[in-house]
């Protein structure tokens, strides 16, 4: 950002913008939020010493995992002075997981309705894209495939989706 000014992204409005917009763009209501869950047991890998050449490798059941997350956000918050200092170079990963559905089976998609199925996940692949992106579908894809996808998905395309896709995030 500009003048110094942090800038902040409120992720967690994310799943509330991503229906918004896939109730408004898609008309076949295919899309469906996906549970991620963690397993149960997790693998730790830590060398014993900066010096040590290979891995230890051990089995972390719940209590084991929480004391290995407290010590992941005592060390952050030791780093940073307790938020004191800015952590510049860092990247933060969030996972959205959303599952495309169709109403019968794809080969029935395909012979009973003329559909083709291909064409329903560009679409929803698109308007998930837009939105998480914040920029207009038009500017994600090659201008090659532009007149076949807007044949196929006109609204994804009108100026003011377009405008207001650019202000999500």
């Amino acid at each position: 950002g500009g003048g110094g000014a942090l800038d902040t992204v409120d992720y967690t409005t994310l799943p509330g913008i991503l229906d918004g917009r896939l109730a408004e763009l898609d008309a076949a209501n295919a899309v469906r939020p996906t549970i991620i869950s963690a397993g149960e047991r997790w693998t730790k890998k830590a060398m014993a010493s900066l010096m040590s050449r290979e891995a230890d490798t051990s089995s972390l059941g719940e209590e084991e995992l929480r004391g290995e997350k407290t010590k992941a956000f005592e060390l952050l918050d030791a780093l940073t002075r307790s938020g004191a200092l800015v952590v510049e170079e860092a990247s933060l990963h969030v996972v959205i997981a959303a599952t495309h559905t169709f109403d019968k089976s794809l080969v029935d998609t395909v012979v009973q309705d003329n559909v083709n199925p291909v064409v329903q996940v560009e679409r929803s692949s698109l308007i998930m894209a837009s939105s998480v992106m914040g920029l207009p579908a038009a500017s994600l894809i090659r201008d090659d495939h532009r007149p076949r996808l807007q044949s196929v998905t006109p609204a994804l395309f009108d100026t003011m989706m377009e405008d207001e896709a650019s202000r999500v995030l």
